[in-house]
């Protein structure tokens, strides 16, 4: 259904760009970030988790196709890291295109990093959602994830 490219330097660019705004607009409603400081704060802290772009070390970054068509999707940015001394992969971004929702090209996106994991040897694949994104910790609770912990705040 799907297959998972090397994000080129160009591609990364573009990921960058729409990244930005994507996760700045999250910050802003999770009252973390005004919409002012959120662009900067969101790009200073992709510069600092990809230093060096698609070449960083650890981190992958695909650009996820739609394997009959050959036509791009969506993308997904993921990590090797160790947690409690076990080795993980920590899924930093993934975005499928509005066009292309609902069609299983995200569970086939996690099918792969899961395959991913077990072949590395990795115990577990694990991510970040934000509070507001209840439709993605719906998505994330059907393929069997559940929260390891759960940070939450009160505005006064």
């Amino acid at each position: 259904m799907i297959r998972l490219v090397p994000m080129t330097a160009q591609q990364f660019d573009r990921f960058v760009a729409e990244s930005v705004e994507l996760y700045a607009a999250d910050h802003v409603r999770e009252g973390a970030w005004t919409a002012a400081d959120a662009p900067a704060h969101a790009r200073a802290e992709l510069e600092r988790l990809l230093p060096k772009g698609v070449e960083t070390p650890d981190h992958v970054l695909r650009v996820v196709h739609e394997e009959a068509t050959g036509e791009r999707v969506g993308d997904v940015w993921f990590a090797f890291q160790q947690s409690d001394g076990s080795p993980q992969i920590f899924v930093f971004w993934i975005g499928i295109d509005e066009k292309y929702r609902r069609r299983g090209f995200a569970s086939a996106v996690f099918a792969e990093l899961e395959r991913e994991a077990r072949e590395r040897g990795a115990r577990r694949v694990a991510l970040h959602v934000f509070g507001h994104n209840v439709d993605a910790q719906a998505f994330y609770a059907k393929l069997g994830y559940t929260p390891r912990n759960i940070i939450m705040a009160k505005p006064v």
